[in-house]
């Protein structure tokens, strides 16, 4: 019966993209007979996120979890869907329970980590995205929030390396490539930067930070005419300076890695003449 079950869940699931409606019907026939077993609820579960109907999905994962409280994948079913809806303690506490009953699991280990991240528990995130790495995961948003952990504790070759993770999942990732142009940026590496930053443009010409980024690359390698270009070409896709406001306030981290850099002040008081009477002087 449980098979037979599992498999009609499965058939619905199936439908959803086809015929969202008729798979809607489908379910609402079948969800009253199946039999109260933790593996049938939980896959109830899932079939009601594929259709995107997060409070009866979450009904079920708690109902599987009262059948079988020693089951961790209903628990992690529902931390992940209650992180992802921003109940963040609800979510640590079933995540917590899953990951310990099966702490080799990468994938458990990763959605505790990452809901960690978003509580702002940085140093339990780092340790535990860590040892879900090790694990073997191969979560884009295990690496995501590693990177900026890392970023964030100044630990930027660890930051750099994560983000390069990511790549090895999806090469087309614009945003991974300005991050580490970036931080390439702070780490000196202005070589590096030129390349990850062009490759991200290559991936996305409309995004406006990397071209920034870019720009400032140029300025710190003494190329200030070239600097001067790019900065411009990107103000003509800036609505009202917004990217650029926001590269302005990053230039004060980019000094603290530059010893009193001269160059990096003669740069942001161009950047406000810019911006306060549109003229590049």
């Amino acid at each position: 019966m449980t098979d037979a079950s599992l498999s009609q869940l499965e058939a619905i699931a199936s439908q959803v993209e086809q015929d969202p409606r008729a798979a809607r019907k489908a379910l609402r026939r079948l969800a009253p007979d199946l039999p109260q077993t933790a593996p049938v609820q939980t896959a109830l579960g899932m079939t009601y996120l594929s259709l995107d109907q997060p409070r009866d999905a979450m009904r079920a994962f708690k109902r599987a979890i009262e059948l079988d409280p020693e089951d961790p994948a209903p628990r992690y079913q529902l931390g992940v869907l209650q992180s992802d809806q921003g109940l963040l303690p609800q979510a640590e506490e079933n995540l917590r329970v899953a990951a310990a009953a099966a702490p080799e699991d990468p994938n458990y280990l990763s959605a505790l980590g990452f809901t960690y991240y978003r509580a702002g528990k940085n140093e339990l995130a780092i340790e535990t995205l860590e040892k879900a790495l090790a694990a073997g995961a191969e979560n884009e948003n295990a690496f995501v929030a590693l990177g900026y952990l890392y970023y964030e504790a100044d630990r930027l070759e660890d930051a750099h390396k994560a983000f390069a993770r990511i790549l090895e999942l999806d090469s087309e990732r614009a945003d991974v490539y300005n991050n580490m142009g970036y931080i390439d940026i702070l780490r000196g590496e202005l070589d590096a930067a030129t390349e990850e930053l062009t490759t991200c443009l290559e991936k996305d010409d409309s995004y406006l930070r990397a071209r920034y980024n870019l720009a400032l690359t140029a300025w710190l390698q003494g190329e200030r005419e070239q600097a001067i270009e790019l900065y411009k070409q990107a103000r003509r896709q800036d609505r009202g300076d917004a990217e650029l406001q926001q590269h302005l306030a990053d230039l004060d981290e980019v000094a603290s890695h530059y010893d009193a850099d001269k160059a990096l002040t003669a740069l942001e008081n161009k950047l406000i003449v810019a911006i306060k009477t549109g003229r590049w002087k």
